[in-house]
């Protein structure tokens, strides 16, 4: 995977509360740990874009918009012909948005108010008026429940142990007993200090892992059947059932849509 420098931002483009960037990524992009000094949000149109901060992992795919808090370290990973917006805002207006990393499902009034903010008509808004849209944006944002398209991660060291072990092995199919064992506690102490730190049980986060990293699987190429042995599933039918019961849609319908 190519590497490349964090992207910046010109200040002069931050005279109001945010800014508005369309850019391409080719292929297999990879941009090293870094932080901005101003809230990012991301609407991926093609292609997939893993986000890696310090308590969340956050997958960014057409559908829904992600979004990156000022000042959060994090590494940013792009799969596929990865097309997107990226939205910038200053950190003095980032007060009604999240203080971690966040994805909402794109609703159609959120995803015409940054089409008309950063289509060709926005470059001819008075400052006035693409302060009031963005205004009904954080309002819009507010109003979305998050999507399932984050992960949580626990600060503990042996637990942290765990979630990077698991995200490097999605197929790891380790007992609970197991990992308690290898991480020298208790199964009952394992369950409870991780959804303590999480706010999911262990068995849910696995689960998000592995359809995570099969979207990240699938954005690259990757056939369905070679995925769903990829990430742990025992056969193609397990995993469309589990991708559809998340997504509400199979995967070939999930990339199809946002072709």
């Amino acid at each position: 995977m190519l590497e490349q420098g964090p992207p910046t931002v010109n200040p002069a483009h931050l005279l109001t509360a945010f800014s508005i960037e369309r850019a391409r990524q080719a292929r297999g992009i990879s941009v090293p740990a870094h932080s901005h000094a101003e809230g990012m949000l991301v609407l991926v149109q093609t292609g997939l874009a893993l986000v890696q901060g310090n308590t969340e992992m956050l997958t960014m795919a057409p559908g829904n918009i992600g979004w990156v808090p000022p000042g959060i370290m994090h590494e940013a990973h792009w799969f596929g012909h990865a097309r997107g917006t990226f939205l910038y805002v200053r950190a003095d207006a980032c007060a009604r948005l999240p203080g971690h990393t966040s994805a909402w499902p794109l609703r159609p009034l959120v995803d015409a108010l940054i089409d008309r903010l950063a289509g060709p008509a926005g470059a001819a808004l008075s400052p006035a008026y693409g302060e009031r849209l963005f205004d009904i944006l954080l309002t819009e944002l507010g109003l979305c429940e998050q999507s399932a398209h984050t992960l949580p991660m626990p600060r503990e060291r042996r637990l942290r142990e765990l979630a990077v072990r698991l995200l490097a092995s999605p197929d790891d199919g380790s007992s609970i007993e197991t990992w308690a064992e290898r991480l020298n506690m208790s199964a009952r102490t394992l369950m409870r200090r991780f959804r303590g730190e999480t706010g999911i049980t262990l068995g849910q986060w696995r689960q998000k892992v592995r359809l995570l990293r099969a979207l990240e699987l699938l954005a690259g190429g990757k056939p369905v059947t070679d995925v769903a042995l990829a990430v742990g599933y025992d056969s193609p039918s397990a995993f469309i059932g589990s991708f559809r019961a998340t997504y509400g849609v199979t995967p070939s319908q999930y990339f199809a849509r946002n072709a």
